[in-house]
């Protein structure tokens, strides 16, 4: 059970400003300790067309975890959170585990309640202290109303201010009937000296007072603390006149999470601008606050001291196993190993629905061709094996296929419009269709109108329904319809000697802009 969002008050009930602003904060921002604890902070955001909160999709989000545990409240509604956790019950004869210590509303004496007895729908303790559902569903904000009182239709729960007050705030006394009679002082709970009380009057003022949830949960390092107590008893004046006082401020935010804050001219003449945020991959939003379902790619590659010197082009998709075997989205980039053998290319794959399916097989495809020729050199195949995973992580090894390796075809080829090929790193013969241009599908049966250039290779269709085209050399772009003249603009003098002039690949950041492949007996 979490409480709903209609149950949220305002902050008018709170008195100090500080709680009020700690409220307000926790409305608005996600706070990793308080996210899947039973209560709901966070105001709901539309998200894909779902109200989504702190509290949604928290199934698989144990509510008895180190942020929860013996912290005093019920996170667990069974009160599993809260077991053994009262070192005065722990030392008790009577108490056995997996009980919690309460008051019978029959005899106001201690009783040791079994925990599956916790949160069954039957009230067992005075106040309903095992049904915590009974009074957290209506005060969402400070729970100060959180004492039950029996077969009461009208405001059933009321706070500890009014236990042991002489009224009778319970129409059947509940409130009343175990606190100390012709007492001077009658509101017991406020009273700053609780040594005169009763030890259930004790017990159940602490109680009262644990339910207080804070909106806004820190960190905590338990020994440092006790170090930091032990200290000051011995030095607690040395500390506090060397030690300045640091405020918290949360004024600054950075507006954009992840990505990087723009303002975009929307009129020069009338000078009408709008912000935005410009996100990574990986995440998506008008802040970018959300993260996107993705696959994070580590990759090195290797390979033979003969293809050394040679440029690569390398495309990596994120496909599906439907009978239009989407490609989701791809990279594709160059590598030369004299100039890339050390570097580890870090790549995001992002899925075409924001929700992807989870009952389809997903898989990284990697195509490699030599750059300059287009050649192609063959194919590797890694399947998604955990698809429930919102993000997947995958390092790998490539070894780029030799110039003379053997790319087997099907004995039978159930590709319509294209050739059936064998990945090379898959054991049990796994297949694919590389479709002739203009056709796409696992089997080259659904039709595309490529707008590749004529003298660049066509590989599919991007989720966006563009052709994916692999560029030679000198050419660049989506449909490989610019030149690049850096290789052939004299005054730059490249390369010399015959060298081969490789112009720096868009996908790398260099202060090149061209490397050079000396011919043998040359170098520089």
């Amino acid at each position: 059970y979490t409480v709903s969002t209609e149950e949220i008050i305002n902050t008018d009930e709170v008195n100090d400003e500080e709680s009020k602003m700690k409220i307000r904060y926790a409305r608005k921002h996600i706070s990793f300790q308080t996210i899947c604890d039973g209560f709901t902070e966070l105001l709901p955001i539309t998200i894909n067309g779902q109200n989504e909160t702190d509290e949604t999709e928290c199934e698989q989000w144990p509510c008895n975890n180190i942020y929860t545990h013996c912290n005093g409240l019920w996170n667990c509604l069974n009160g599993a959170d809260e077991i053994d956790c009262d070192l005065s019950s722990l030392l008790s004869l009577n108490y056995s585990s997996d009980h919690h210590k309460c008051v019978s509303p029959y005899t106001n004496q201690f009783i040791y309640l079994p925990i599956n007895k916790a949160n069954d729908g039957e009230v067992d303790c005075l106040g309903a202290m095992d049904e915590p559902k009974l009074c957290r569903t209506k005060y969402r904000v400070t729970y100060d109303y959180n004492f039950y009182c029996m077969n009461q239709s009208s405001e059933p729960c009321i706070a500890a201010q009014y236990l042991c007050n002489n009224i009778n705030n319970c129409y059947y006394g509940e409130d009343e009937q175990f606190c100390i009679r012709n007492r001077t002082l009658p509101i017991y709970c406020w009273s700053l000296d609780l040594s005169f009380g009763s030890d259930v009057e004790k017990f159940l003022c602490k109680q009262m007072d644990s339910f207080k949830k804070e909106p806004v949960v820190y960190f905590t390092l338990d020994e440092m603390n006790n170090s930091v107590k032990d200290l000051t008893k011995n030095s607690a004046n040395e500390i506090s006149s060397s030690l300045p006082l640091l405020k918290k401020s949360d004024q600054y935010q950075p507006r954009c999470h992840r990505g990087i804050d723009l303002r975009v001219w929307l009129n020069n003449k009338n000078n009408i601008t709008k912000n935005t945020c410009l996100c990574p991959p990986s995440y998506y939003g008008d802040k970018c606050q959300y993260q996107n379902q993705r696959i994070s790619l580590s990759i090195k590659f290797r390979a033979l001291s003969n293809s050394w010197q040679i440029p690569f082009a390398i495309v990596i998709l994120l496909i599906d196993d439907n009978n239009e075997q989407i490609i989701h989205s791809y990279e594709q980039f160059t590598y030369l190993s004299i100039r890339d053998c050390k570097i580890k290319f870090n790549i995001y794959l992002i899925y075409s629905n924001r929700l992807k399916n989870q009952t389809k097989n997903y898989g990284i495809q990697f195509n490699i061709y030599e750059k300059i020729s287009l050649n192609y050199r063959g194919s590797l195949f890694f399947p998604i094996k955990f698809s429930f995973l919102p993000v997947h992580r995958l390092s790998l090894i490539i070894d780029i296929p030799s110039d003379n390796i053997n790319i087997e075809s099907c004995s039978n080829n159930p590709c319509i419009n294209g050739k059936c090929i064998k990945y090379l790193n898959n054991k049990q013969n796994k297949i694919f269709c590389q479709c002739n241009e203009g056709w796409s599908g696992r089997y080259c049966t659904i039709e595309h109108s490529s707008r590749c250039s004529s003298d660049s290779l066509y590989i599919g269709v991007s989720p966006n329904n563009q052709s994916i085209c692999i560029c030679p050399i000198n050419k660049f772009g989506s449909r490989c319809l610019l030149n690049n003249t850096i290789c052939q603009n004299n005054e730059n003098l490249t390369c010399q000697n015959g060298g081969q002039c490789i112009p720096t690949d868009e996908y790398m950041i260099s202060n090149k802009k061209f490397i050079c492949i000396c011919r043998k007996g040359y170098t520089g």
